[in-house]
């Protein structure tokens, strides 16, 4: 079993970091992280990139997080795929 998880965010570069560690903290870890930069502003992208597998940056311009979900979910090559906000914490 392959299982994604598909982050939207914008502008998340304070938050995202949490939300990484406590994925990533699971007994069950995702086999992929997608986390999909909405056009930010703030280094969004370079914190996730910053964690290195299994997060995988996907950038996009600002399109809103329906399309950000979108993107991931086309992108993802889990079985399963979990939706996950980048304010949550698992």
């Amino acid at each position: 079993m392959k299982l994604s998880v598909v982050i939207p965010a914008y502008n998340r570069a304070k938050l995202l970091p949490i939300t990484l560690r406590s994925l990533l903290a699971q007994e069950r870890v995702a086999d992929e992280i997608l986390l999909i930069d909405d056009g930010s502003t703030d280094g969004t992208a370079e914190a996730a990139e910053a964690f290195g597998t299994p997060v995988r940056v996907i950038r996009q311009a600002n399109q809103g997080p329906g399309a950000a979900r979108n993107s991931g979910l086309a992108a993802a090559q889990g079985e399963f795929i979990h939706f996950f906000d980048s304010d949550d914490l698992a």
